[in-house]
Order: structure tokens, then C-alpha cells, then sequence
């Protein structure tokens, strides 16, 4: 099964206002928030870095920031918006002492916001038992809540995109690899402990993944150097050496907290092997960067054919593969598979987004049902 999407609009009725919903993806290290026009289905999309092991207590101000944006491009206000839908995984932040602390503080915070964003947006929170539930039933339910995105973007996948296959999300800190059958989501793991377990949650993400988590050793000049276990560096190094990444000065989510473009990547990739920058050759760096990629996309190619090999034999056809994220060039090993890549139903913008564009299309699926 699969439907044509676009993020385009299309002619509204002159006399209808516009109504709107709101779908908000609160991580760890960033939030992304999308409004969607319910009756055009146009979405926009924001996203903000928002280190929440550093500043939990600012959760509430970065939302509503982030939200009045989102009002500004899309030329209307708070009143608009019917519903605001929440998927979570920033519940792991250091900041938090277990999940219920960090479910709790985030639905906290979201409810703040919310309060003060609008007069009369539905709060709803997206569990793991495809439901969405009021603040009020949150501390009761904080396993079903912690960790969900992953089950929302899989759900919408499984409904809207394609009914049978595997969706393969490779996001900035894990990728998740997740079975859909008939239309619904096909694991029965739910929390992290549980995917880790079954093999659909990888912890490889295109940036936040440490190199000393990827390799043991980098090859310099025919001989197999140690590297340093310490976190000098990261994969977003590697891929911004080999310009696989956008470098931008002013963003320092990095290792060392320095600007996040090809010369302070470099720096970082040295200390990785003992060295100071001017000692490692660009011709090196590049080495040691395709070395790095190289190690991720094998580990998670690995893991994705653990899974391809497992439905296969319940499979009729060739599995249908649906790729997503902003770091979807890890994946490498897609034959003989049919693959839809998300990118090509959802605007470049909303697709790096696309949890947050699932949870606030669930809830309207939900709503609409309901009338």
C-alpha cells in the first residue's frame, strides 16, 4: 500500500479559517516541532539544538520560542491550532535520574508551554500502545511514553506509506530499524532495553555517535594505530572532513564544543590518535574519515540484514525498504530490496522532522475517526 504525499498546499475554501495541528518531537539534544494545515496538509517544520542535560529548566521558553516561529511562517496564531501531539526520547538526558523523572519534567514543561501558547490546543502525548494520552495520565504511563518517537514515525509509515516492509530511520544519535506488517507495527519491543535486545535500535547515529565507539584502531600509512578511548571526536567530524556534512561556525554541538566546520574537525580527529593537528595530512584525515563512515555503515547494514533475513521467509515479494533521516547515506546495503525513500513524499525541511510530521498526522487520523 502506498499513498502519494506532499507537504504542498493546495487551494483552501475562501471561507474556512484555517485549523492546524501541531506534532512536537522533544529529544534529547534537539526539538522539532511541524504544523500541519489540516485541510491543505501543508506542514512546516522547525528545529532547534537544545542540549537538555545542560538546561532542562529552559524546556518550556525553547518550546514556546520554537512554536511562535512555526506561527510566524505559516501567518497565523495560537488559536489556530486544534490539537498539539507529543513524542518524546529526551527522557535519557544526564539531567534526569531515571524515565519517570525525565517523562514527568517533559510533560511538565510541555503543559507550561502549552498553557501559554494557547487558549484552546488539546495536549495529547503519544504512547507505545499507539494511543495518545492527557497529562493527567502521564506518571502512569511512563514506560508506554518514554522513548515513543520511533513507534509514531513507524505507525504513520505503516498506514500511509507502505503497509509491509521495514523502515529504516538513521537519525543524529541511533538508528531504528522496524518491521511493518499489515499495516501496523511489527515488534513487540517497546523500550529501549527491549530494541536493544531484538536488534531495532541501533546506537549509530551521522552525528553524535563518538568515534571510540566505532573503531579500535584507524590504519595510518599500513599500520593499525590505537585510537585514544576518550570522546575527541565524533562521526559529524568525519563526515564534515569529507563534506558529507554542512559546516557551520556558530554550531558548537560538538566534542570539544568548538565550531562545527572542516578545521576544528580536523583538530578533533588528530587528538583521536595522539596527534596535534598540523601532524595529521589532509590526505590522512580523509583516511581515517572513510574509516570511520566505513565502520558505521557496516554496522548498521549488518544489523538492517539480520532483520531482512528474518522476514524474508515470511515475505511473498521483495521486501519493501523505507529509508528516512538525515543520515540515511549509512545505509548501503539495500538490494535486492524495492526501497521509498521519505525524502521524496516530504519536503527536505520536514523530512529531518519526521516524528514530529507523524505524531501530529496520527492525532488527526485519531480525530478523524473519532467525528
Amino acid at each position: 500500500m502506498e499513498e502519494s504525499l506532499t507537504t504542498k498546499p493546495t487551494s483552501p475554501s475562501p471561507d474556512a479559517s484555517p485549523r492546524f495541528v501541531l506534532g512536537v518531537d522533544v529529544g534529547g539534544a534537539n526539538l522539532k516541532s511541524v504544523l500541519i494545515n489540516q485541510k491543505t496538509e501543508e506542514a512546516t517544520a522547525r528545529e532547534s539544538f537544545f542540549p537538555m542535560w545542560k538546561r532542562p529548566e529552559s524546556l518550556a521558553e525553547q518550546l514556546r520560542s520554537d512554536w511562535a516561529s512555526l506561527l510566524a511562517d505559516s501567518q497565523t496564531d495560537a488559536d489556530s491550532i486544534d490539537g498539539i501531539a507529543v513524542t518524546m526520547t529526551g527522557e535519557l538526558a544526564d539531567c534526569f535520574t531515571d524515565r519517570q523523572h525525565g517523562v514527568t519534567h517533559i510533560a511538565e514543561h510541555v503543559q507550561s508551554a502549552t498553557k501559554q501558547f494557547s487558549r484552546r490546543a488539546e495536549l495529547a502525548f503519544y504512547s507505545t500502545a499507539g494511543k495518545f494520552i492527557g497529562v493527567d495520565a502521564v506518571p502512569s504511563q511512563v514506560d508506554a511514553l518514554a522513548a515513543s518517537n520511533w513507534h509514531a514515525l513507524a505507525s504513520w509509515a505503516a498506514n500511509h506509506v507502505a503497509s509491509d516492509g521495514i523502515l529504516i530511520d538513521v537519525g543524529s544519535t541511533t538508528t531504528d530499524i522496524i518491521p511493518l506488517q499489515s499495516g501496523r507495527v511489527a515488534t513487540d519491543a517497546k523500550t529501549d532495553h527491549e530494541r536493544l535486545r531484538d536488534g531495532s535500535l541501533v546506537y549509530i547515529g551521522c552525528r553524535r555517535t563518538p568515534v571510540c565507539s566505532l573503531v579500535d584502531s584507524l590504519r595510518i600509512d599500513g599500520i593499525d594505530v590505537p585510537i585514544m578511548n576518550e570522546f575527541f571526536a565524533t562521526i559529524d567530524d568525519a563526515r564534515l572532513i569529507l563534506r558529507q556534512q554542512p559546516e557551520s561556525s556558530e554550531d558548537l554541538d560538538s566534542a570539544d564544543e568548538r565550531p562545527r566546520d572542516r578545521q576544528s574537525a580536523h583538530r578533533r580527529l588528530a587528538k583521536m590518535v595522539g596527534w596535534d593537528a598540523d601532524e595529521l595530512s589532509s590526505e590522512q584525515a580523509d583516511s581515517l574519515s572513510q574509516q570511520i563512515i566505513a565502520s558505521a555503515q557496516i554496522q548498521i547494514d549488518q544489523s538492517l540484514q539480520r532483520w531482512i533475513e528474518r522476514i524474508s521467509g515470511q515475505a511473498d515479494e521483495n521486501i519493501t525498504l523505507l529509508l528516512s533521516g538525515h543520515g540515511q547515506d549509512l545505509i548501503t546495503r539495500t538490494s535486492p530490496c524495492n526501497t521509498i525513500d521519505l525524502r521524496d513524499r516530504l519536503t527536505p525541511e520536514v523530512s529531518r522532522s519526521a516524528p514530529a510530521f507523524a505524531v501530529a498526522r496520527l492525532w488527526l487520523d485519531n480525530h478523524r475517526e473519532v467525528r
